[in-house]
């Protein structure tokens, strides 16, 4: 469905029943405003992918995944497999691989299914203009709130 959600990375998730979480925020003004917060911030990061996705070539892509990775994970080590990062990106996963290797030594370290996050200033560069607006949207309204 158009609205499921997955787990990429293991960790943990909750969830909670739709009935629930109406009538917790009918109880509560400042849950409802944000939930409206993080759905505005979705909206735009999902505008900017659409954005990312037709305008960057896939190494500023790749980077922008890795660092939207490393910012919802505890540490640098990413269990990530090319093929996975190939379906998520919407490319062939020689693609990937290629791309990976060029990020080698700029800020990654790559081993079989898995991404080390090194430094990321340099994939802050290769990724440019791709990341930081939704990033930043979420700050404003969600950790400044």
């Amino acid at each position: 469905m158009a609205s499921d959600c997955f787990i990429q990375i293991p960790g943990a998730a909750w969830r909670i029943p739709a009935a629930a979480l109406s009538a917790a925020t009918e109880a509560s003004p400042g849950l409802r405003r944000l939930l409206l917060h993080y759905v505005q911030t979705e909206l735009v990061q999902a505008r900017h992918t659409a954005y990312v996705n037709a305008t960057f070539t896939l190494g500023p892509r790749l980077a922008r995944w890795l660092l939207m990775c490393h910012d919802r994970v505890d540490g640098d080590d990413l269990p990530l497999k090319h093929e996975f990062l190939s379906v998520m990106l919407g490319v062939q996963r020689s693609g990937v691989t290629l791309a990976l290797q060029n990020l080698e030594g700029g800020g990654i370290r790559g081993r079989r299914g898995r991404v080390q996050i090194l430094d990321r200033e340099p994939l802050r560069q290769v990724a440019d203009a791709s990341y930081g607006a939704a990033e930043a949207e979420y700050a404003r309204l969600i950790v400044g709130a």
